[in-house]
């Protein structure tokens, strides 16, 4: 028997796999920035993926327009604004956590679709989230209910990434999704590149070690050029509420990975927050389903 995707379930699918390196991302990343400057180190990450990106890409440069430039740049600010709370942050705060707050892009995605896209989401998605929403807050929240420096600026973030999904959402559909993306990591190097030479004492280091060089293999081809490749590809075939819902799962990995590379534990309540997470997507993915 031959079982036939939808393309909807094929792009959850990808996105689903950048999940994973992104997830994968908040502990490498939290080791990188005790070693180097934080924006420094968001500088060259962003430059290497800039240059694969304009390698692979180069023959579609000659169809840039003013368009595609304004659109780019837009989503590559946002996209830098949340990257820089979401690196500071984790100064501040343990990897696995800051990754899981930053999953409450989740409640505000549809929030920021229904009013800027006037996208209402579907009704399982809707349950999707507020599962999602009360599963990173069980995850996150401390026994006082209370939030830190850190999860105050990984709290920021999760707006930015909201409104990265809703504005990817409807640029993909109006430009070349590859363009877009070289335009979009461009600004953001340049973004990273302005802010460290004006608040930190260098850009380069003297000397890049074995794990600064891993990290860097990681987090620019895996965690950013696959990624943001299939993210805005993928968008075009499904809905921002369900891109939300999905990219839920990067604070799990997060969690996974900061235990496996940085001994990070969590408490009961954050794996029974877990499993009401994964409750919420699969009642988004597989509710529709069930209906019809």
């Amino acid at each position: 028997m031959v079982v036939k995707l939808s393309k909807e379930l094929i792009a959850d699918l990808f996105l689903l796999s950048v999940t994973i390196f992104w997830g994968s991302t908040f502990i490498i990343v939290k080791k990188s920035i005790e070693m180097m400057p934080t924006f420094a180190f968001l500088t060259i990450r962003f430059f290497i993926a800039t240059v694969l990106l304009v390698i692979m890409f180069f023959p579609k440069l000659k169809q840039l327009n003013k368009e595609i430039l304004r659109d780019g740049v837009i989503l590559g600010v946002v996209l830098f604004s949340a990257y820089a709370f979401q690196t500071v942050a984790l100064e501040y705060a343990k990897a696995s956590v800051v990754g899981f707050l930053t999953g409450l892009n989740v409640i505000f995605t549809p929030i920021f679709s229904a009013v800027f896209l006037k996208k209402m989401p579907r009704i399982y998605s809707q349950i999707g989230a507020v599962l999602a929403f009360i599963g990173v807050f069980l995850m996150s929240a401390g026994d006082s209910l209370t939030f830190s420096i850190g999860e105050i600026l990984t709290i920021i973030c999760a707006i930015f990434v909201a409104f990265q999904i809703i504005l990817t959402d409807k640029y993909s559909r109006r430009h070349d999704t590859y363009l877009l993306t070289v335009i979009e990591i461009a600004t953001l190097t340049v973004c990273s590149w302005i802010v460290s030479l004006l608040t930190e004492p260098y850009v380069l280091p003297e000397h890049f070690s074995n794990y600064l060089i891993f990290s860097f293999i990681i987090t620019a081809v895996f965690a950013t050029v696959y990624a943001f490749v299939v993210q805005n590809t993928a968008q075009k075939y499904t809905t921002p509420t369900k891109t939300a819902i999905i990219f839920i799962m990067e604070p799990v990995f997060a969690g996974i990975f900061g235990y496996l590379l940085g001994g990070e534990v969590l408490s009961l309540k954050g794996y029974i927050g877990a499993l009401i997470m994964f409750a919420g997507l699969f009642i988004s993915e597989i509710g529709p389903a069930l209906k019809r």
